[in-house]
């Protein structure tokens, strides 16, 4: 553990304070519209299919674009891109608060706009990997993480506060307005940021750039084994999210049941990112994938019919887990990634983590359905937490140091980072 002052030290670089304090305010402005748009949708429309296309449009593009934005966020200046990004998700926003405020929900228009946010994301997420780096000295790296952390998980207890207060005194339009004025504070304070210029590399053709993005990522075992296990933990956890509502409601109590154990997942999250922020281990993948198979518990606990306090402890611990290991995550990314190529390589990581999860949302409940709900939860529980533990076996997961000139994975050392 480091002494107290120390893990705020990449806040005294003035870089880091710019990009932190924008993504801050962007992460409460996505949990404030995330909650406003469904509480306008649904109160206006009564259709949770409305709901659901809307958020579908938004995820395919992101998905679908995921790719070309890694290319194009290592061929451009990252704070550029992240910067342009940030002003088309606030225009769109902008446009979609407007319409619930005259009074016009037109559910195609709101689809269209929330595609065009989920595009800008398709380009900003893949930017900010590479960005922290440049940021803050290498020794305050999974620090900055940390803190990238807490701002996400700590806008999850801010937000929805927030967005009910702002819907219900002035309306949801209103709600959206302010996510995108966010995204215009954001904007500017990535435009004042004073960046050393990434090594530029031979622009090659489209595919190739690509190509040379899956061939860096391959030559990581670390890396691709790690992913795989990030896929299925993702896949797992659809399970929880879509059969653990009918167990919570049906058999734990009622709504108020499963609001208890959401609950304990939000509050878990900040915990994980907060203890994120002082541990320092010597092996983080390790340490990491142990966290990762804490996701399990709460699975197990639902199709054992435990109190729905039980649960939310443990739901708490599978989202404390997960946030306790993202920073870890990046820090190894960053660290053994060449510079140039981070974008492309965290487009991979963003498409394979995430691609199960379509596929385990719509299946989950019809395999339910047929094979009973316990039984698909204690699978899903072995679906997550057994790979998290298989990997501890291979010696590139139990080598990897926060050292990037460590040698000893049987990979060439990557290039230093800005």
């Amino acid at each position: 553990m480091s002494p107290l002052p120390a893990v705020w030290a990449p806040l005294r670089d003035p870089r880091f304070r710019l990009l932190w304090a924008g993504q801050s305010l962007s992460h409460v402005g996505d949990a404030v519209t995330s909650v406003a748009l469904a509480l306008a949708i649904v109160t206006t429309t009564g259709s949770a299919t409305d709901l659901g296309l809307v958020l579908a449009a938004q995820s395919v593009t992101m998905v679908t674009l995921m790719l070309p934005g890694g290319v194009w966020a290592d061929r451009l200046p990252r704070q550029r891109l992240m910067l342009a990004a940030d002003l088309v998700r606030g225009l769109t926003h902008a446009v979609m608060g407007a319409e619930l405020i005259t009074g016009t929900v037109d559910v195609v228009h709101l689809a269209a706009l929330a595609a065009v946010s989920g595009a800008a994301s398709a380009f900003f997420l893949p930017a900010t990997t590479g960005l922290v780096p440049a940021t803050v000295a290498p020794e305050h790296l999974s620090r900055a993480n940390a803190l990238m952390a807490i701002a996400q998980r700590g806008s999850v207890l801010l937000g929805p506060g927030i967005a009910t207060a702002v819907a219900l005194t002035a309306g949801a339009g209103w709600a959206l307005i302010l996510d995108a004025v966010t995204f215009a504070v954001s904007a500017i304070l990535l435009g004042r940021l004073r960046l050393a210029p990434v090594p530029s590399v031979p622009r090659e053709r489209f595919a190739g750039q690509l190509a040379e993005g899956w061939a860096e990522l391959r030559r990581h075992r670390w890396y691709w084994t790690n992913l795989v296990g990030h896929s299925l933990w993702n896949l797992g956890r659809c399970a929880l999210i879509t059969v653990g509502p009918v167990v919570a409601v049906g058999g734990l109590g009622g709504e108020l049941a499963w609001g208890t154990i959401v609950q304990g997942g939000t509050v878990g999250a900040l915990a994980g990112a907060l203890l994120a922020l002082r541990a320092r281990p010597r092996r983080p993948l390790v340490v990491a994938n142990l966290a990762l198979a804490l996701g399990g518990l709460p699975l197990v606990l639902l199709a054992a019919g435990a109190p729905a306090l039980v649960v939310a402890v443990a739901n708490g611990l599978m989202a404390g887990g997960l946030a306790f290991m993202s920073p870890m995550w990046e820090t190894a990314v960053q660290e053994h990634i060449p510079a140039e190529a981070i974008s492309r390589v965290s487009a991979y990581d963003w498409l394979l983590s995430i691609g199960l999860t379509p596929l385990g949302m719509a299946a989950a409940g019809p395999l339910a359905g047929v094979t009973g709900s316990a039984a698909t939860l204690y699978g899903a529980a072995a679906v997550i937490a057994l790979p998290s533990l298989g990997l501890l076996l291979l010696p590139d997961i139990r080598r990897l140091g926060q050292d990037p000139a460590d040698t000893s994975l049987g990979t060439a050392p990557s290039s230093s980072r800005v």
